[in-house]
């Protein structure tokens, strides 16, 4: 029985062996995508201590509600990083993505500012840093290298 869907793909057949080897290839293939983009965030990455290269990640599964293979891209928190007994790094990985405003922070006691007897006051300003959008410049502008990872299952 052949079957064309509103992309214009013809299934000759579809049967559950060939739905699933097709689920297969295309999650292969996501994962071949989601090393590139690794690949490359770790180059791209600030490098003061060299442990956030430890939070950047991938993972490839099916979509319970569409059914289609999906690929999401991002970073680890510092206690997944733990647990995969690697040094996690202090920055934040939304801080670094989307940056932050300068703000106040204030304690309730001076005693948690202090340092061998100097304390250094109830106020501390913190400056901010700008957004630098690592995860979507990474993806943007490497759209065809990606591709290229790709073309291997997709002939299959």
């Amino acid at each position: 029985m052949r079957k064309t869907n509103k992309a214009g793909v013809v299934f000759i057949d579809e049967s559950g062996e060939v739905k699933e080897v097709l689920t297969q290839l295309s999650k292969s293939a996501l994962r071949e995508s989601g090393k590139v983009i690794r690949k490359i965030l770790r180059t791209n990455i600030p490098k003061r201590t060299g442990n956030f290269k430890n939070h950047i990640a991938s993972w490839v599964f099916v979509s319970r509600t569409t059914g289609q293979p999906q690929m999401q891209i991002g970073f680890y928190g510092w206690q997944q990083v733990k647990k995969r007994k690697k040094m996690p790094s202090h920055l934040s990985p939304w801080w670094l993505e989307f940056g932050t405003k300068p703000h106040e922070v204030t304690v309730k006691s001076k005693k948690l500012l202090a340092d061998n007897e100097k304390v250094y006051g109830k106020k501390v300003m913190i400056k901010g840093r700008p957004a630098q959008h690592l995860l979507r410049n990474a993806v943007y502008d490497n759209i065809d290298a990606i591709r290229a990872a790709q073309e291997k299952y997709l002939k299959e």
